[in-house]
């Protein structure tokens, strides 16, 4: 994650906060991708994220096509590829160009084809296709400056049956919870989300005390 124009930065999934190409995206906290790539990649970090349990529940299935919003270096886009198999496809977004590369080397060394890393922009994904079966927001919606509007613009890249999952820290007892406005409650988000046409279907609380998971459809 980068210094970005719509999002905040967290020390969890980093989206687009970034420096890219020389150009300020500036979004709400940053710091420079390196040191976003080596906070996130820690193997004591990964594994408290329960990548196996979101998966899980997203249920994915091979062929789906599923987007990782603000993929950062890929360490939930790389398993959730390899979920849907080469029949399969993810499309892992961030708006900072070094996240694109570095993607891409990962997918490269775990010989993963059906990821492709898209450059997003700073208030849509920017998607090659409107062919997603599940969006996936995880710790990221607290960095978006103009969540609504990303949100509704997800919402067109979505099939008619598919799903918008988000993952964020809980304001009450998130990381962020002494500052306002680097959180996002469920109610915000499904008030965003009923302004695209999506509604809460499912409610997961395996994750820890401080993360709430909902999926939305239409």
């Amino acid at each position: 994650m980068s210094p970005r124009a719509w999002f905040r930065c967290s020390a969890a999934m980093p989206l687009f906060v970034a420096i890219s190409g020389g150009v300020l995206a500036s979004q709400l906290a940053s710091r420079p991708a390196p040191d976003w790539i080596a906070r996130m990649e820690r193997p004591e970090r990964v594994a408290g994220l329960k990548i196996d349990y979101i998966i899980q529940k997203l249920e994915l299935k091979p062929g789906q096509v599923v987007a990782d919003l603000g993929a950062g270096p890929g360490v939930i886009a790389l398993p959730m590829a390899k979920a849907v198999g080469p029949t399969g496809k993810v499309y892992a977004v961030d708006i900072d160009q070094a996240f694109i590369d570095h993607i891409n080397m990962r997918a490269k060394e775990q010989n993963v084809t059906n990821l492709k890393a898209v450059l997003g922009k700073l208030t849509d994904p920017g998607l090659p296709a409107q062919d997603v079966d599940v969006a996936l927001f995880h710790d990221v919606l607290h960095h978006i400056k103009d969540r609504a509007e990303y949100l509704k613009n997800t919402a067109k890249y979505v099939t008619p049956g598919g799903k918008i999952a988000i993952v964020d820290l809980d304001p009450k007892t998130g990381s962020h919870r002494n500052e306002p406005a680097l959180t996002v409650s469920k109610d915000q988000a499904k008030a965003w989300l009923a302004a695209a046409g999506f509604k809460p279907v499912q409610e997961f609380d395996g994750l820890t005390e401080r993360k709430w998971f909902v999926v939305y459809a239409r």
